[in-house]
């Protein structure tokens, strides 16, 4: 396809474990690239597309959709204003009702810690760049510990042993000082869906299921206006489910290519090689049992 077609963008959206080869093809073929998140399966190789993307000159992104919905640009723009003052500590986590999905069907890839399954690179991706963005500074050190809670499926092909997580927590510090927890448990019977605490000098703010939004300045909690961004109508699961924020990222992402303007909110690969230095530390700390400095190496801050 890239030696017959001349194409403006190629969008790999693989297992992690192919992304370096498919986004070194597509960007020494002369393509822009959108990668799926995580932009790779261990930083030196995310290191390595990232400065092949300033070398070619191509623009290259990461599918980090969630810094895109409303009520993520919201947070944004009121830690930017600095309305609940310094952020002293940051809690977010989710549970969820996976218990009979991964009790009763093959996971595939998803299983496999080597080709880039489990759920911390699966949505602890979207949720370290989040908060990174958020923040707009780094996560200095890192204690993780990632957990199999159900470690193998017997079907009618045979058994699938897992060694890719289904649950992690992990708690850091970001350079400003300010604390973090994180907790992700995927395999129960019922879970509680998502939320997130920031708690700051002037204020505390709570968001969950990234649908309800309300904080605190020393009273009640009041709850926060959001600008809708509604979808189609005609639109159905699972796809109304991402269009929120998939919409505007890829619309950002044609103004970036046709009008070479570039969004603060676009996750590049700068962005994409941050996250995946922090989970790499949280990977190397489950193994060894111990805090982790999270090591970004000399990563390249360009229009890239």
């Amino acid at each position: 396809m890239l030696g017959s077609e001349q194409l403006d963008l190629a969008v790999i959206v693989s297992a992690p474990v192919h992304h370096y080869k498919m986004t070194m093809l597509a960007l020494q073929s002369g393509c822009h690239v959108l990668t799926e998140k995580p932009l790779g399966i261990d930083k030196e190789r995310t290191l390595h597309m990232l400065k092949e993307s300033v070398r070619v000159k191509r623009r290259a992104f990461v599918n980090f959709q969630w810094r895109w919905t409303p009520i993520r640009q919201r947070i944004k723009l009121m830690l930017q204003s600095k309305e609940l003052g310094d952020i002293q500590h940051i809690k977010y986590t989710g549970s969820f009702s996976g218990y009979n999905m991964l009790a009763n069907s093959y996971r595939g890839w998803e299983s496999r810690t080597e080709e880039g399954g489990g759920f911390l690179f699966a949505v602890g991706s979207h949720m370290v760049d989040s908060l990174l963005w958020w923040m707009d500074e780094e996560i200095t050190d890192v204690y993780g510990e990632l957990r199999t809670q159900i470690p193998a499926y017997a079907g009618e092909a045979g058994l699938e042993v897992r060694d890719a997580d289904d649950a992690f927590t992990l708690n850091g510090r970001f350079r400003s000082g300010a604390s973090l927890l994180v907790d992700v448990f995927y395999p129960g019977v019922r879970g509680t869906g998502w939320m997130l605490e920031m708690y700051g000098s002037k204020g505390t703010l709570k968001m969950r299921d990234d649908q309800i939004l309300e904080c605190s300045f020393g009273g009640s909690f009041e709850p926060i206006e959001i600008e809708p961004f509604p979808p189609p109508a005609n639109l159905e699961a699972p796809a109304i489910h991402y269009y929120n924020g998939f919409f505007q990222m890829v619309d950002a992402i044609y103004n970036s290519l046709t009008e070479h303007t570039t969004s603060a909110s676009m996750p590049q690969f700068a962005d994409g090689h941050k996250v995946q230095a922090v989970l790499d530390a949280i990977r190397l700390s489950s193994k060894t049992h111990s805090r982790i400095l999270v090591d970004y190496g000399p990563y390249i801050d360009s229009e890239c």
